[in-house]
């Protein structure tokens, strides 16, 4: 897979899941809660189907199980969340419809809508552990794809995906109340921020994943044909300089250009 279309369908993915981090912003509150969880299930899976589009070409290991761990621990949350609603119901209701109350909550209608939410809260809590994992994985699968990523943008996306973790972690630890608000604070800056991280990916680094243009090198030059060898040549030697004639060694006299004797030339 070539690095820009990891760009687009990594873009959709965290795109898909800056939408579920607005949904949880609207599942906590009471009533409206029952319209949003399955609209936010509904994203959750169209998120996780880019995921699988995304993993097509990649066949990654932690990716694939971060995918199932999600979807099965989004499945147990929904039925969770569903319960815990129920039960919160289950108390308003008996509110007005029962006889007699104990602190406003009917005697009769007590046990069973507490039971209905406690087991709900429970259920809850074990699809956070089991989302932990899967952002275990993802983490695992951002980490050795350093090569898809700039080294900036690298760092930050593994950031946000520990906010995510953190998020579902402080949800597993539900049963001390605090820790929830924290732990929906964490999964929010981790939905939005893995987000703008990916757009600030595609926008301000573009360059990162361009194709180098190829240049052709210049044209080799015509070889220079070689030099002939310079033959050294001697200076002429006048027979001003000479006693004796080269050739036939005859004594010739100064200034002569002729042997008297051989008739050689005396200029060489």
């Amino acid at each position: 897979m070539s690095n820009s279309d990891f760009d687009i369908k990594w873009l959709r993915f965290v795109g898909r899941l800056r939408v579920v981090g607005v949904l949880l912003i609207f599942i906590i509150i009471p009533y409206l809660a029952f319209i949003m969880i399955p609209i936010y299930f509904i994203m959750t899976m169209v998120a996780m189907g880019d995921v699988n589009n995304l993993n097509r070409e990649l066949k990654d290991a932690y990716l694939d199980t971060f995918r199932s761990k999600y979807i099965l621990a989004s499945i147990i949350k929904l039925v969770g969340s569903i319960t815990v609603h129920v039960g919160a119901a289950m108390l308003a209701i008996g509110q007005y419809f029962s006889y007699p109350f104990y602190f406003g909550i009917p005697l009769w209608f007590f046990p069973p809508s507490i039971i209905v939410f406690i087991v709900g809260f429970v259920i809850m809590i074990i699809g956070s552990a089991i989302e932990i994992g899967a952002w275990d994985n993802l983490k695992l699968f951002v980490y050795h794809k350093k090569e898809m990523f700039p080294v900036s943008i690298h760092s930050d996306t593994l950031t946000k995906v520990d906010n995510l973790r953190s998020g579902a972690l402080l949800w597993a630890l539900g049963f001390l109340v605090v820790t929830i608000i924290i732990g929906w604070i964490n999964q929010l800056i981790g939905y939005f921020g893995l987000s703008s991280v990916a757009e600030r990916r595609t926008k301000a680094e573009p360059i990162a994943y361009q194709t180098q243009v190829y240049q052709a090198p210049p044209p080799p030059s015509p070889p220079t044909p070689p030099t002939p060898p310079t033959v050294p040549t001697q200076e002429p030697q006048l027979v001003t300089d000479i006693v004796f004639c080269p050739m036939c060694g005859a004594k010739v006299s100064k200034g002569a250009l002729f042997c008297g004797e051989c008739g050689v030339k005396l200029v060489i």
